[in-house]
C-alpha cells in the first residue's frame, strides 16, 4: 500500500545553523505577521568591502552598524562572494566579541522573514538539537510537550551525511506533509498545538548564501559562525523560549564537550538577547540514540516511546526527551522546577496522552493514522543482513559516526543534497553499550534495497562495536546544564531515577 511513497526526491537541503550574546539586545516580537524584516535606511555604506575585511584580519572588533552594513550589501551583491570568503576566514583566525557575534546574527534574522506567531492562543516553547545519529527525540518530545497545552512550533531540517534529518523521517509517513504555508501552520497550531515543518518563508536567506561558503572554504568550525547560523533560524522562527541540545562525541559535530560547552554558552546567550529564556543541555553522541538509525524504523521506535514501551534499548532516548520536556514545562510555567517536569513529562507517556496528541498532528498533516498504529505492516526492504559477535563480553564501545555512515550507504541518508532518501533502509541496534553478548548473538540489523552494499556493511558495523571482557564504567549521557550568563552546571542524574 505505501509502497510507491517509500523513495522520494528530497527538496534541497537547509543548511544548519547557530548563535549570539548580550549587549546586542533586540526583540524580533514586534514585527509585522511573517513579513520581511529590512536593513535600516541610515546605514553608513562608507567603509569598503576590502577595508571591512583587513579589519578583521588584524584582529580589530566590528561596530555592529558596520556588521549590518557589510551583510546588508552581500545580500544587495555589492559585496561578492569572494570578499565574505575572505571575511570568514578572517574570523575563523581571529574570532568575534559576543557584540560581534549578537550583531552578525541579527542582521542574518533581518535578511528574511520573521514569524509571528501572537495571534495563536498559548505560550510557545521549541527546541534545537545540534545533530546526530539516530536523534529522533523531537519526534517524541514535540507531540509530548503539546500534550500539556503549550505550542511547539518546530520548523527542522533534513539530513547530510551521517546525520539524520527529522524532515525525512516524517516523509516516511505515509501522506505526511512538512510543506506548510504560514497560515496552515498557524492553523494546525490553533487547533493541535502542534506541527513540525520545513522551515516556512524565506528565513535568514543571506545564511544559506553564507553556509553555502563556509562549507567550501573549511569556515564551518568557528564558534561565532556556527552561533549565528543556527540561531538566526530560530529566532526567525520566534517561539517564545527556547531550549537547545548540543551534542559531543564521535556523532557530533563537536566532539569534545569543552567545545559543546563553549558554543552552548554562545547559543544560550543569543537566546537570551532576543528575552527568550533559554537552556542548553550538553548530551553524549559517542553511541546512536536508541536502537533505530535511519528513517521509518526511527518513527516506529518513536511510536513505541510514545506508547509507553519499555523498551530497555529506547532508555537513552527516553531519557532525553523527558528531561528536555521538563525542562520545556519550565520554560512554559506549566511546572515549577525541572524535577517535577520530568515527572509530568512520564506521566503523559504513560497514560496515553502523548501517543494521542501524536496522532492529531499526524492526521493534521495529512499523514496515515493506519500507517502509524501499525508499524509493524509497513514494507520492508529486500535485504536484511545480521552483524553476527565473534566473541563473548560486553559492548563497551559502539562508533555513532561509523554506524551513521553505514546507514548513508544503505540507503538512509544522503552523501549530497541532490540524493534520493531510501525510507525503508536503516539499522537496528539488538546491542548497546553495557549490554553482555555471547559470540553469535545478534549485534545488528541491515536494511537495505541496495545491491552490494550489505556486506561491507556489515564489516563496517563490526567494527564499530566494541566488545571486551569487563563491563564498561557507565557513560554520563547529559554532563551539563548551560544556563542564561554563561552558568555551566553539573546535570543531576538522580532526576532520572
Amino acid at each position: 500500500m505505501y509502497r510507491a511513497l517509500l523513495t522520494k526526491a528530497i527538496r534541497p537541503l537547509q543548511p544548519r545553523f547557530t548563535a549570539l550574546p548580550p549587549a546586542f539586545h533586540f526583540n524580533l516580537s514586534a514585527t509585522h505577521p511573517f513579513s520581511s524584516a529590512s536593513f535600516p535606511s541610515n546605514l553608513d555604506h562608507s567603509q569598503s568591502p576590502a577595508a571591512f575585511i583587513s579589519d578583521k584580519r588584524y584582529g580589530k572588533a566590528h561596530t555592529g552598524d558596520e556588521i549590518m552594513s557589510f551583510i546588508d550589501r552581500y545580500q544587495r551583491n555589492e559585496v561578492k562572494d569572494y570578499q565574505m570568503s575572505a571575511w570568514l576566514m578572517a574570523v575563523c583566525l581571529k574570532g568575534m566579541t559576543p557584540n560581534e557575534t549578537a550583531a552578525l546574527t541579527k542582521s542574518m534574522v533581518m535578511s528574511g522573514d520573521i514569524a509571528d506567531l501572537t495571534d495563536v492562543p498559548g505560550i510557545s516553547v521549541d527546541k534545537h538539537s545540534t545533530g546526530g545519529v539516530g536523534d529522533k527525540i523531537s519526534l517524541v518530545l514535540a507531540p509530548l510537550v503539546a500534550s500539556f497545552g503549550l505550542v511547539v512550533p518546530m520548523m527542522s531540517g533534513r539530513g547530510l551525511g551521517h546525520t539524520g534529518g527529522t524532515l525525512d523521517k516524517l516523509d516516511s509517513i505515509p501522506g505526511f506533509s512538512c510543506d506548510l504555508d504560514m497560515d496552515n501552520f498557524k492553523n494546525i497550531l490553533r487547533t493541535v498545538g502542534v506541527a513540525m515543518i520545513s522551515p516556512a518563508g524565506d528565513m535568514a536567506p543571506v545564511d544559506k548564501r553564507i553556509y553555502a561558503l563556509r562549507d567550501v572554504t573549511s569556515t564551518v568550525r568557528a564558534i561565532p559562525l556556527q552561533t549565528s547560523s543556527i540561531m538566526c533560524k530560530k529566532l526567525a522562527e520566534n517561539p517564545e523560549s527556547l531550549v537547545l541540545d548540543v551534542k559531543f562525541g564521535s556523532g557530533a559535530f563537536n566532539h569534545e564537550v569543552e567545545e559543546s560547552i563553549e558554543l552552548a554558552k554562545s547559543m544560550v546567550e543569543a537566546g537570551e538577547g532576543d528575552n527568550k529564556p533559554t537552556t542548553a543541555f550538553i548530551t553524549s553522541m559517542d553511541e546512536p540514540i536508541g536502537w533505530a538509525v535511519g528513517n521509518w524504523n526511527e518513527i516506529h521506535e518513536s511510536i513505541q516511546v510514545l506508547s509507553n514501551d519499555e523498551n530497555p534499548l529506547s532508555a537513552d532516548l527516553l531519557n532525553l526527551v523527558v528531561v528536555q520536556c521538563g525542562q520545556m514545562l519550565l520554560q512554559g510555567g506549566v511546572a515549577s522546577t525541572l524535577q517535577e517536569g520530568i515527572t509530568m513529562a512520564k506521566e503523559n507517556l504513560k497514560n496515553g496522552k502523548a501517543l494521542a496528541k501524536f496522532h492529531e498532528m499526524v492526521e493534521a498533516q495529512g499523514g496515515s493514522l493506519e500507517a502509524v498504529k501499525n508499524p509493524t505492516n509497513y514494507p520492508s526492504a529486500k535485504h536484511s543482513i545480521e552483524v553476527i559477535s565473534t566473541r563473548s563480553g560486553y559492548v563497551t564501545a559502539i562508533d555513532a559516526l561509523a554506524i551513521g555512515l553505514v546507514g548513508v550507504d544503505l540507503g538512509a541518508g544522503r552523501k549530497f543534497v541532490e540524493d534520493d532518501v531510501d525510507f525503508t533502509a536503516g539499522i537496528e541496534l539488538r546491542k548497546k553499550t553495557g549490554d553482555k553478548v555471547e559470540e553469535g548473538d545478534v549485534l545488528a540489523v541491515l536494511s537495505t534495497n541496495r545491491d552490494g552494499v550489505g556486506e561491507v556493511g556489515k564489516q563496517k558495523v563490526e567494527g564499530a562495536y566494541k566488545v571486551d571482557e569487563e563491563a564498561p564504567s557507565p557513560r554520563k549521557l547529559i554532563t551539563n546544564v548551560v544556563r542564561k550568563g554563561g552558568v555551566v552546571e553539573d546535570f543531576d542524574e538522580s532526576m532520572l531515577q
